[in-house]
């Protein structure tokens, strides 16, 4: 009987073993998950985080030489008789977080270089993260096949990709059956312990409280509530982070219609998402939005922006509603309507969760990865 595939996975921007979750580390956990389904064996590349939010050469290079560093270490350890991969996966490569470890061992030890969602950005050349947008334009001409999460991605990349490069979909996806063991509280318990008011509709967000465009779409959302102040509702808002006060500050003059849980475990995010009426997100730049898919596979329809790869994830008028980027008085009227009108967001709740089982579930996304694997390994 032959070994199984060994496959090492990287994630430049956030490992999946960080301890602050993210829809990154979501992911990452996820892509985990679904090549150990597909009978791989996994060997997990360190924790190096390439990630610059500043613009910082000097911290560009250092990352980049200690990146070139664990490279030849790994090269070494390998040719030294520890059993090398057989393919090499790196999830989420851009020019603030590059990839300076996968293409020189790939190319080394003469195995196949995946990336899952890269992203290039031409007008970063020659910016401040240009040491960085060089190596992931290198990555990314490396790859042997690139699996695209967001297909807003697709145009840039086609610009630089080889010519044999294989360009995979794969659909944003969760592990739905997370969802479906879930615990179930009754609503007027969780009610209780929150004081909430039950009678009126509950929105709810999932989101890090983080400066950029985070702190953006809690700012636009705080503006939304403010105009639906006629409406009867309560806002909870589920998370941390560094800019937990700004945000707080917000929602100060809401303050009796709203409640910040802080940060929940998966399992108590999902009977909280299970016990609302309305996921609602401004997204702003946002690539997908894992929350989103999370909040429809619960049964609540969203109501966000049509931004990035939200689109992919929530069908407008079928699974919720979703407004232009900037076009907050649509955004305003969507959530409106649906606080409105418990009909119609039953009915897109129920849409939306089936779906996700349909078409967002990890079964769909081991079936693209296996394939793919098969294709590099043995075509």
């Amino acid at each position: 009987m032959s070994s199984p595939l060994k496959i090492a996975f990287y994630a430049p921007l956030k490992s999946p073993l960080h301890p602050n979750p993210s829809g990154d580390r979501s992911m990452g956990q996820l892509l985990l998950s679904a090549i150990r389904g597909t009978g791989s064996e996994v060997e997990l590349i360190g924790r190096l985080r390439s990630w610059d939010g500043q613009g910082d050469a000097t911290r560009q290079r250092r990352l980049r030489d200690i990146g070139r560093n664990l490279s030849r270490r790994l090269i070494q350890r390998y040719t030294d008789g520890v059993r090398r991969p057989d393919l090499w996966f790196t999830y989420h490569v851009y020019h603030k977080a590059p990839d300076w470890i996968g293409p020189e061992v790939s190319t080394a030890m003469g195995i196949p270089y995946v990336i899952a969602e890269a992203s290039y950005a031409p007008k970063q050349k020659e910016g401040l993260w240009d040491i960085g947008h060089a190596q992931c334009r290198l990555s990314i001409e490396r790859a042997d096949a690139i699996i695209s999460l967001n297909n807003q991605d697709l145009p840039c990349l086609r610009e630089i990709v080889g010519s044999a490069c294989r360009m995979v979909a794969l659909k944003p996806f969760m592990t739905v059956d997370d969802i479906d063991t879930a615990p179930v509280q009754n609503r007027s318990h969780i009610a209780r312990a929150w004081d909430l008011p039950e009678e009126v509709p509950w929105l709810i967000c999932v989101a890090m409280m983080r400066a950029g465009d985070k702190l953006e779409s809690f700012a636009r959302l705080a503006r939304t509530l403010s105009d639906l102040r006629d409406q009867r509702w309560h806002m909870i808002i589920v998370g941390d982070g560094e800019a937990r006060q700004q945000v707080a500050g917000m929602f100060e003059p809401l303050r009796s219609r709203t409640t910040m849980t802080g940060r929940l475990d998966t399992q108590q995010v999902y009977t909280m998402l299970k016990s609302s009426d309305i996921c609602v997100w401004p997204a702003v730049n946002e690539a997908y939005g894992m929350a989103l898919l999370e909040a429809q596979a619960c049964g609540l329809p969203v109501v966000a922006a049509a931004v990035g790869g939200v689109p992919q994830i929530v069908s407008h008028e079928q699974t919720g509603l979703l407004a232009g980027m900037d076009d907050m008085e649509a955004f305003t009227q969507h959530l409106r309507l649906l606080i409105t009108t418990p009909d119609v967001r039953r009915q897109m709740g129920a849409a939306a969760a089936s779906k996700c089982r349909r078409e967002h579930d990890t079964d769909q996304a081991v079936r693209v990865l296996g394939s793919t694997f098969d294709q590099l390994l043995h075509s």
